[in-house]
C-alpha cells in the first residue's frame, strides 16, 4: 500500500486559488496554446511522487509525453536517455503552480478523447508508488496524510 494525496481538480480551481490575477490572461492563453494541440484535459492536484506515478502510467499507455523530456528527474522515470532532449507524442503535462511542500496543479493532455478517459478511469489509482510504501501502524508508519519526506 501507499500514499494517497491526489485530488481531481479544474482549471478554475487552480485561476481561483492559486493564480494571482495579473497572471490569469497569460495562464488561460498558454494553456489554450496546449489545448489547440491536446485538447482533451484532466487538472489535478497531485504530490511530485503521484505526478511522477501518473506520467509513467500515461507513457505505458501512449507512449512518450510530447515536448521537452522531463524523466531525467522522475522518480519513476521511463525514458532511459538522460541527455537533454525532446519527444513527439499524443499526450503533455503541464505543472502550474506549488499549493505546499511537493504538492500542487499538474494537468494533463491528451490528443484523444478515449485517451482522457482512460486516464480519468485511473485517477483513483493513482498514488506516490512503490518508492513510497505506506507503513503500517504497527511498523511505526502514520496514517495517509502524506506526512511522509518527499523528495526536494
Amino acid at each position: 500500500m501507499s500514499h494517497r494525496t491526489v485530488v481531481l481538480s479544474s482549471f478554475d480551481d487552480f485561476l481561483a486559488g492559486e493564480c494571482a490575477p495579473e497572471g490569469r490572461a497569460e495562464e488561460k492563453k498558454d494553456r489554450d496554446e496546449r489545448l489547440a494541440r491536446f485538447p482533451y484535459a484532466v487538472m489535478l492536484q497531485v504530490s511530485f511522487p503521484e505526478m511522477d506515478f501518473a506520467d509513467r502510467w500515461c507513457w505505458q499507455r501512449f507512449g512518450p509525453r510530447d515536448g521537452e523530456c522531463i524523466q531525467p528527474g522522475s522518480e519513476y522515470p521511463v525514458c532511459p536517455i538522460k541527455e537533454r532532449h525532446s519527444h513527439s507524442g499524443t499526450w503533455t503535462s503541464h505543472w502550474f503552480a506549488k499549493t505546499d511542500y511537493n504538492f500542487g496543479f499538474n494537468e494533463w493532455y491528451f490528443a484523444e478523447s478515449s485517451a482522457r478517459e482512460q486516464f480519468l478511469a485511473s485517477v483513483s489509482e493513482i498514488n506516490w508508488g512503490e518508492n513510497f510504501p505506506k507503513k503500517s501502524a504497527q511498523q511505526g508508519g502514520t496514517d495517509n496524510s502524506g506526512a511522509s519526506p518527499l523528495r526536494v
